[in-house]
């Protein structure tokens, strides 16, 4: 990694396909995993579990690599900074919310984060607008909007869990695009493991406050999903999305995981047995094109040979 922002580009190579491939499936099917686990168990409690094998996890493979976890001393308000929204803020609206909406639809609420990124970097940043990044937005806020309408009545008797689904997904955008347009020096693999600890102890505070008394050991199946929500969703998962979300503009990190909601819905189907109907497919026709519109390069004018200067 260099020692700076990663200089933004619209065009993406094999690699960042591959992750990011892993972090939509890895993310999409977390969602059933979460919901399946949070009807059983205390939610803070289990995204504690989680936090702490994921940040032990990536220490223990960076001290095997030889890789130094240190943080400049000038950096760390800022590596704070930027843990608080991408993973404090986030994970603790998503789980609150999970517990009260379908997981299906919670993803969908949950990655509107595209739209946030865009309004933050806009606002905060000043950075401009293109006529492809807007319309990759409205093709993935009308995905959702469609996928949404089904889910009118029950947000309106949970309105608690669609504002906490919401506040997530707004966190998630804010802190994207603050990643996007800071500059520090240090590894995704080192900033990953920085926010997982503290997104780690602040879960286990908030465990150890409100969830204290119903704390009980975990069983078979719900250590495999705490194992699986540390080492794959954390661990590997989130190097790879920092990986790509530091050098890709915010609008397009952000819509080239907007498979995951998909991912995250039929996973709910498949395993939770919640309902996947027509609007689900047309949404996942309209999340297509909006990946499409951002990720695929425009066309480059012709050079004409004549107007080539020699």
């Amino acid at each position: 990694m260099s020692s700076s922002t990663a200089k933004p580009s619209s065009d993406i190579t094999g690699l960042d396909l591959l992750l990011i491939l892993l972090v939509t499936f890895s993310w999409g099917l977390n969602y059933p995993v979460m919901k399946y686990v949070v009807t059983s168990y205390p939610p803070l409690t289990f995204r504690a579990f989680a936090f702490t094998i994921g940040f032990v996890f990536l220490g223990l493979y960076a001290w095997r690599q030889g890789d130094s976890l240190r943080v400049p001393v000038s950096e760390r308000w800022l590596a704070f900074k930027l843990g608080v929204p991408n993973m404090v803020l986030w994970h603790l609206g998503l789980i609150l919310g999970l517990t009260l909406l379908n997981s299906g639809r919670a993803a969908i609420v949950g990655y509107t984060m595209p739209v946030w990124a865009l309004i933050a970097s806009v606002i905060l940043f000043k950075n401009h607008l293109t006529p492809r990044g807007i319309l990759g937005v409205m093709c993935s806020l009308l995905a959702t909007l469609l996928l949404a309408r089904d889910e009118m009545s029950n947000f309106a008797g949970q309105p608690l869990g669609l504002l906490c689904t919401l506040a997530a997904a707004i966190a998630w955008g804010v802190g994207n695009a603050m990643l996007k347009n800071c500059k520090i020096s240090v590894s995704s693999m080192t900033l990953t493991f920085w926010m997982l600890l503290l997104a780690a102890i602040c879960f286990t505070i908030m465990a150890f406050v409100f969830e204290r008394d119903r704390w009980h050991w975990p069983s078979m199946v719900q250590w495999l999903a705490i194992a699986y929500g540390g080492v794959v969703t954390f661990a590997i998962c989130y190097v790879a999305w920092f990986r790509v979300a530091r050098k890709l503009t915010p609008v397009t990190s952000g819509l080239s995981i907007m498979l995951v909601p998909m991912v995250g819905l039929m996973g709910g189907g498949f395993f939770l047995n919640e309902a996947v109907g027509s609007a689900d497919i047309a949404a996942l026709v309209l999340i297509l094109v909006a990946i499409a519109i951002v990720l695929i390069p425009g066309r480059q004018p012709k050079l004409n040979p004549n107007d080539v200067s020699r």
